[in-house]
Order: C-alpha cells, then sequence, then structure tokens
C-alpha cells in the first residue's frame, strides 16, 4: 500500500520537481560524497533560472476587463452578443442585440453606447437612456458571445503541436497559465523556459514558466490581453543522444535526452516507478575512461518529500536504475550491464566512485 500511494503520488509532486532549473551544491563533504558534488549540467546554455526573463508591468485593467470593486469584470466590445432583460412595470421583454462597428447598440427606442463597459455598467446606461420614454425601466445585460477579444496559444501545447495556434475568446481576466490550459496544456517535449507572448503592438516577452510550476511565482500570473499570441516552443535534443533506464519503471528503454533533464524529471516523464522497486535504491550509472560514478537516490527522499538538493542533472548515455533488491555488489553489477550498451563505447573500469546523494540532508 505505501509504495502504491508513493506511485501514485509521483506525477502530482514531480510538477514541482520538473521546475527545477539549477540543483543546490553543498558546501561540505563526507566520506560518500566528494567535494566536487554534484557534477555539473552538461549544457551550454544557462539553467532555467538564469535566462533573462522581462514581465509585462502589473495591470489593474486591459481591453478585456476592469476591475469593480476588485473583482474582474468583462468589457463590452464590437461584436459581442448580449442578451438583455426590460422589465416595465408589470411587463418584460428578452432582447437580444450585437454591439455594431461604432459601439453601439439599439434597445427600443434608445441608441446606447456599451464599448468597454461591463455588463452592469452597460445596464445603467441603457436604464437611464430608455427612462425618458418609461417609467422606472430595469435592465439587466448578459455576455451571450464573447466575439470582440481574441488571442491565439500555439506550439507545443495539447497533444501535439498546433501549428495554427488555438484561438481562445477573452471573456475576462485571463491569465497566462490559464490560457495554456485552455489550449491543452504543455506537451510532453514543450519548452517550457522561454514561453513567448507577443503583444498586439509587437513588444515580447519571454516567460519562464518552469519557475512558475516549481514555485508557484504570482508574478508570472499576468493577464493576457486582445490579440496576444502565446508561442510554447519544442525543445531540441542533440542527435542521437539518449539516456537509459531501467529496472523497476513503469517504461524501461532509452529516453531521449534533453539539456538540463534531471532524474527527478526523468522518473516522472515515464509514469515512475512500480509496486515492487526499492526506490530508495535508485542509482544514475555513469561510464567514463578512467571512473564509473554510481550516484544514489532516495526516489522517495526527491520527490514525494520534494528534496530537490538530492537531484542530478544527466548526461547523455547516463544509465538510471531502479532495484528490486539492494545490490550486493556494484562493481559486479555494472561489470554486466554496461558492455551490453554498445551506444556507450566506454570501457568497464575497476575502480567505482559511488556517492549516496541522499545522504546529504541526513
Amino acid at each position: 500500500m505505501k509504495r502504491s500511494l508513493a506511485s501514485s503520488l509521483l506525477i502530482l509532486a514531480a510538477i514541482i520537481i520538473a521546475g527545477c532549473g539549477g540543483l543546490w551544491k553543498p558546501s561540505r563533504s563526507t566520506s560518500a560524497n566528494a567535494p566536487t558534488f554534484p557534477q555539473p549540467p552538461a549544457v551550454v546554455r544557462p539553467a532555467p533560472k538564469d535566462l533573462p526573463t522581462e514581465l509585462p508591468p502589473p495591470v489593474s485593467e486591459n481591453q478585456a476587463f476592469v476591475l469593480v470593486r476588485g473583482v474582474p469584470q468583462y468589457r463590452i466590445g464590437v461584436g459581442d452578443v448580449l442578451d438583455l432583460t426590460v422589465t416595465r412595470g408589470p411587463s418584460q421583454e428578452k432582447l437580444q442585440t450585437t454591439v455594431r462597428s461604432d459601439g453601439t447598440i439599439f434597445v427600443l427606442l434608445a441608441e446606447i453606447p456599451v464599448d468597454g463597459l461591463t455588463t452592469e455598467q452597460a445596464a445603467g446606461a441603457i436604464s437611464k437612456q430608455l427612462a425618458a420614454f418609461f417609467k422606472n425601466p430595469r435592465v439587466d445585460v448578459q455576455v451571450k458571445e464573447f466575439n470582440s477579444k481574441k488571442l491565439r496559444v500555439f506550439g507545443a501545447v495539447g497533444t501535439s503541436a498546433l501549428a495554427l495556434g488555438a484561438v481562445l475568446p477573452l471573456t475576462g481576466r485571463l491569465t497566462l497559465p490559464e490560457a495554456i490550459a485552455k489550449a491543452g496544456g504543455f506537451s510532453a517535449n514543450a519548452n517550457m523556459e522561454r514561453v513567448r507572448v507577443t503583444r498586439a503592438n509587437g513588444k515580447v516577452y519571454f516567460v519562464n514558466m518552469f519557475r512558475y510550476l516549481q514555485e508557484g511565482d504570482p508574478s508570472l500570473e499576468f493577464p493576457l490581453d486582445a490579440g496576444d499570441t502565446v508561442f510554447v516552443p519544442t525543445q531540441v535534443k542533440a542527435p542521437e543522444q539518449r539516456v537509459y533506464l531501467l529496472g523497476e519503471v513503469k517504461a524501461p528503454g532509452p529516453v531521449p535526452y534533453f539539456p538540463n533533464l534531471t532524474m527527478g524529471q526523468l522518473i516522472a516523464q515515464v509514469g515512475g516507478w512500480t509496486d515492487g522497486a526499492l526506490y530508495e535504491e535508485a542509482a544514475v550509472i555513469r561510464a567514463a575512461p578512467e571512473v564509473t560514478e554510481i550516484l544514489t537516490v532516495d526516489l522517495r527522499q526527491l520527490l514525494l518529500e520534494g528534496d530537490k538538493q538530492i537531484d542530478q542533472y544527466l548526461r547523455p548515455n547516463d544509465i538510471v536504475f531502479v532495484p528490486r533488491t539492494k545490490i550486493a555488489s556494484w562493481n559486479a553489477f555494472v561489470s554486466q550491464i554496461l558492455p551490453t550498451f554498445t551506444l556507450i563505447n566506454q570501457p568497464v573500469s575497476t575502480v567505482l566512485q559511488i556517492k549516496a546523494l541522499s545522504d546529504l540532508s541526513q
């Protein structure tokens, strides 16, 4: 039961881990931990948290919404279809009208400008105009069709890349994370580090959504505006580069390598471990000409408790192994498995450097 619960909670916990842009480096060393731990990421570009990020200035209103008593309200625009209920004494009429190109609507005997107003403000404006013809008219306004303001989301969202994009109507205050969710969410190969938001005036912002997923940074929940375009790029993998996932995991086998890929991200990507996994003894096996490194990681501590300091950047050809039972001799185990990975093409060293990463936070 414990392992089933741990496995089922993995994906939720890994959302936080997936945003990890840089790994904590301890200032001390132990008998199981060389002073150079952890190994630096094998990337040529900066870690996600170091990427330049400029955000739009905070706003309390834009073309799509305005704050009324602290609550965001939709602003009516040209092309919107409105449902009206007009009450005059004992009689009540239900009308439907479309906002014309000049921003006005025609209701009974009156022409009223409503472009830019909230439904409450529009109801007040209509009531005021009708009061010249009727005694104490009461008006209720609802937006039936939101046609005046739209934005587009395209790229690596949904189940497949959207070449033409998803066109989303703005129905009020809509934030960047909400728009991506409405478009289907990030796809598996999305590069969340540099989500591009282009405004109608041509101003471009690059947003690091890793930080939002990792830290819940509220500054990244900024509202989008009419005419905005959101583009989610795909990750670019190096040709023929792989990491290998073995043992008690849901989907063992070779996995494409992407820069800044960590052990925690990889385990989450394949759906976690099996019920028979000894996940406290997971390891990264890294073959090199002079030394073969074994970096052991307690996945429960990493993924379920959120201890990101023990995560590890992966390198091409790394082997991530989740055993069923405790490994009595890593030397014997490595000597057996490495020759089968011909793509690695590295001799098996007789010297093993073993680092118990989970010991760091004990």
